[in-house]
């Protein structure tokens, strides 16, 4: 899981120098995509000049930056449909950059526009609604969701920011963790809500659109691309998709961790995993998997009210809060485990294999980002996708796989923030970010 973005990393730093001031992209739409008629209304809820921004930047990512976007922070309440195909409100954030006087006189001097280009950034696993992107830029009255902070206020790219289906406005909603077709729908409604606001407001879009995510997000990307370019092709014209340490093959992750033998690093992900699919599917039985009796309680622990460690003590996982401290049999049903490992027709196992989304044909440049030694979604789930993209016939020089070397996390791993996963969010966003500006037009 990774949110936020903290000053830390030097090569992080040192990547995003190369950003600020490369350009924003032509005047002219070089993307056709649909404006959507599901808004349902939006309220502005931050607007943040460029000086303030500036001091954010210099506060959490460049210390030297001289220059910064202000932006207005809009939270879009739009339909979409859950799970089950029932329609639901749902929410995001939408956060669009202002240019200052003095960008946009350098703009000039070059013979160009100032317009947008915008990313849709699909966020890693969250347990608390207070970490939905709208209630943290509510909640602190400032800009401090770090992810538009570097794509808006840094990058220039307008960020759209889902909740997803199960915080936010649907926080009544079970949430589709990991689950391919919800997860994409309610992201790409937000797409199309998103474009619509800015369209009905005058702001000049030039149809020039990314889409990345970390973690869950990062599966959420690659079946939002997926999902597009399968049944929406003539409504969106992307430019560049970066899934980020996505679980892509999420049977292949199923078969390395449901082992009786196997330390849960973090039992929370595997038990929210189990909760999610015995809610979306009637063949996956969650008192079938887990040793928790009391499967109301188990599902009740992922209603967004309840962090990580409240998670994990109340399934009795109380050592570090579960934390590397557990084998997975703790947590599932041995007879289920035994199941699973031996039977491939095994319910939940096949569901798992309906998710993944590491074997297909994108026809869309891609960029699979990956910490080489990340220990909670392995770098074999990115590396196993590029390896059956290339050999389904995508080109090398469409499909990228960046591998993020460990040493350069040394100065966050510790203690308090002992997974690489979560710190190589850092590294991660800041490559997807420069990878997408040196791609997109009018630079």
């Amino acid at each position: 899981m990774f949110r936020y973005i903290t000053k830390g990393s030097i090569s992080f730093i040192m990547l995003l120098s190369l950003i600020f001031f490369s350009g924003c992209g032509d005047t002219e739409n070089t993307g056709a995509n649909i404006v959507g008629n599901n808004i349902v209304s939006a309220e502005i809820i931050d607007d943040i000049n460029t000086s303030v921004m500036l001091s954010v930047i210099k506060a959490s990512i460049n210390p030297a930056a001289t220059n910064a976007f202000g932006y207005k922070a809009v939270k879009i309440h739009y339909n979409t449909s859950n799970q089950e195909g029932k329609s639901v409100t749902a929410s995001g954030l939408l956060v669009i950059p202002s240019a200052s006087d003095a960008y946009k006189q350098y703009l000039a001097s070059l013979g160009k526009a100032y317009s947008i280009s915008m990313i849709c950034d699909n966020h890693g696993t969250i347990f608390t609604d207070a970490e939905a992107p709208t209630n943290v830029e509510v909640t602190n009255g400032m800009p401090d969701y770090s992810v538009a902070v570097l794509m808006s206020g840094y990058a220039g790219f307008a960020a759209i920011l889902p909740d997803y289906v199960g915080y936010g406005n649907s926080d009544s909603e079970n949430h589709p963790y990991i689950l391919k077709n919800a997860s994409a729908q309610s992201s790409l409604d937000m797409i199309k809500a998103s474009v619509r606001y800015m369209t009905d407001n005058n702001i000049l879009f030039n149809g020039q659109l990314f889409i990345s995510g970390y973690s869950e997000g990062g599966h959420t990307a690659m079946a939002l691309a997926k999902e597009i370019q399968e049944n929406h092709s003539s409504e969106f014209a992307l430019k560049g998709v970066a899934p980020m340490a996505g679980p892509h093959d999420v049977e292949g992750l199923g078969n390395i961790e449901i082992n009786a033998t196997r330390t849960m690093l973090y039992p929370a992900f595997l038990a929210y995993l189990a909760d999610s699919y015995s809610q979306a599917y009637s063949d996956v039985v969650l008192s079938d998997l887990v040793n928790e009796t009391n499967t109301t309680m188990f599902h009740s622990l992922f209603d967004g009210s309840k962090s990580n460690v409240e998670i994990h003590a109340a399934l009795g996982l109380t050592i570090n809060y579960g934390f590397a401290a557990y084998n997975a049999n703790v947590l599932f049903e041995d007879s289920f485990i035994t199941d699973y490992q031996n039977n491939v027709n095994n319910s939940f196992r096949v569901r798992l294999a309906q998710n993944s989304v590491n074997n297909w044909t994108p026809n869309v440049r891609m960029n699979l980002i990956h910490c080489a030694e990340d220990e909670i979604i392995p770098f074999s789930m990115s590396q196993g996708a590029y390896d059956n993209f290339i050999a389904n016939g995508v080109s090398s020089s469409n499909v990228t796989l960046t591998s993020i070397p460990t040493i350069a996390l040394a100065q966050q791993v510790d203690s308090t923030h002992p997974f690489v996963h979560a710190n190589c969010g850092n590294e991660a966003y800041g490559a997807a970010v420069t990878w997408f500006d040196s791609i997109r037009q009018g630079n």
